[in-house]
C-alpha cells in the first residue's frame, strides 16, 4: 500500500474551497505545473474519507506521478491510514510511454476512460489529478476529452493564468476556478528528472528476471507491428526506429489479453531478438511489449528519449 502525507496547509485550503463545490461523485483537478493539483487532490480525498465517503483515486500525471510509476496513469482505492495520512491500494495501472501526454493525447483519453470504468459509481467518490501540460489548445483539448465522458463530474481548475478563465467556460457539467494553493512548491526541470529517475531505480532494485523477446508485437499506440516491422517498414503506419537507441528503453509488459503487468528495460538487441530485463517474474505471460519514449542507462537516469519516424508510401 503507497502511504501519502497530507499537508496541512493543503488540507485546510481544500476544506474551505469545498463550501464552493457542489456534491458530486467525481472531482477533476486541472491546472498548470506546480500550482499545488496534487496536493489539493490528496487532500480532498482525505477530507471525503473523513466524512465517511469510499474514495477512489485517478493519477493522470505522467511525469510526476502520486501513486503509480511514471510513464503511467493509475487508479487506487483510497482509505485513511491516520489523521494526516491516506492510503492508496492500486487497482489498475495503464501504461502510456512518455513524460508528458505530448502526442499521446488520444492514447491517454482511451486509457483513462479504460482506468475510469473500472470504478464503481454508486458506491462513493472519485478524485482525478491531472497532468500539468496545459501549454497548447491540443494539451486542452485533450483534457476537455476526458471531462466530456465523466457524467456529473465537478472540475476543479487551479490556475491564475489568462487561459484558465477561457477554457473553463468551454467546460461541461459544473466546475469552479480557484487560486493556486499557498505555497505551492515550484519545481525545477532537474528535480522532476531526479524524482523520475528515484521511483525507476526504487522499481528495478528488485531481483530482476531477464528474458528475450523475439516473437513478441510493439504497440506503439500504432497498429501491432513486429520488431522488423519497427526497424525497416516504411509502408503507411510503420515506423522506423535506430537500432541503437533500443538500448535502455523503458517497455510496457502486456499479457495476452492486454492488460498492463508492469515495466521493463531493453539491455540487448541481437538479430530480431531483445533482452529485456525487469521485476516481474512470471514472464511466460508476457505476449506484448510495448515501447516508451523514454531511455535509461544502468542506473536508471534518463538518456533521452525514443525518435519514432513515419513514413506513408
Amino acid at each position: 500500500m503507497i502511504i501519502l502525507k497530507v499537508n496541512p496547509d493543503a488540507y485546510s485550503y481544500a476544506e474551505e474551497k469545498i463550501k464552493e463545490f457542489s456534491d458530486s461523485w467525481c472531482y477533476v483537478a486541472i491546472g498548470g505545473v506546480d500550482v499545488g493539483k496534487s496536493s489539493f487532490t490528496i487532500s480532498l480525498s482525505a477530507f471525503l474519507l473523513k466524512k465517511g465517503y469510499d474514495a477512489f483515486f485517478l493519477d493522470l500525471d505522467l511525469g510526476q506521478s502520486t501513486i503509480g510509476l511514471p510513464l503511467t496513469i493509475s487508479l487506487g482505492r483510497l482509505r485513511l491510514v491516520s489523521e494526516d495520512s491516506v492510503g492508496v491500494e492500486i487497482i489498475a495501472s495503464e501504461f502510456v510511454g512518455n513524460n508528458t501526454p505530448e502526442g499521446l493525447e488520444p492514447l491517454i483519453v482511451s486509457r483513462s476512460l479504460k482506468l475510469f470504468n473500472l470504478v464503481p459509481r454508486d458506491k462513493g467518490k472519485l478524485v482525478v489529478d491531472t497532468c500539468g501540460y496545459v501549454n497548447s489548445p491540443r494539451a486542452l483539448g485533450y483534457k476537455k476529452g476526458i471531462i466530456e465522458n465523466i457524467d456529473n463530474s465537478f472540475v476543479i481548475v487551479i490556475s491564475e493564468e489568462p487561459w484558465a478563465k477561457k477554457f473553463i467556460s468551454y467546460l461541461p457539467n459544473r466546475k469552479a476556478l480557484i487560486s493556486p494553493l499557498p505555497n505551492a512548491k515550484k519545481r525545477d526541470f532537474q528535480t522532476r528528472k531526479e524524482r523520475r529517475e528515484l521511483l525507476f531505480r526504487q522499481y528495478f532494485s528488485t531481483d530482476l528476471t531477464l528474458f528475450s523477446a523475439g516473437t513478441h508485437l510493439f504497440y506503439f499506440p500504432y497498429p501491432l507491428l513486429s520488431l522488423k516491422d519497427c526497424l525497416t517498414g516504411m509502408v503507411k503506419y510503420k515506423c522506423v526506429i535506430k537500432e541503437e537507441e533500443l538500448i535502455g528503453l523503458i517497455v510496457g509488459l502486456r499479457d495476452g489479453r492486454g492488460e498492463f503487468m508492469g515495466l521493463g528495460r531493453i539491455i540487448e538487441k541481437t538479430g530480431i531478438n531483445l533482452l529485456v530485463e525487469t521485476p516481474i517474474k512470471n514472464v511466460r505471460y508476457i505476449r506484448f511489449i510495448e515501447l516508451s519514449r523514454l531511455r535509461l542507462d544502468n542506473q536508471y537516469k534518463e538518456i533521452g528519449k525514443l525518435l519514432i519516424f513515419q513514413k506513408e508510401v
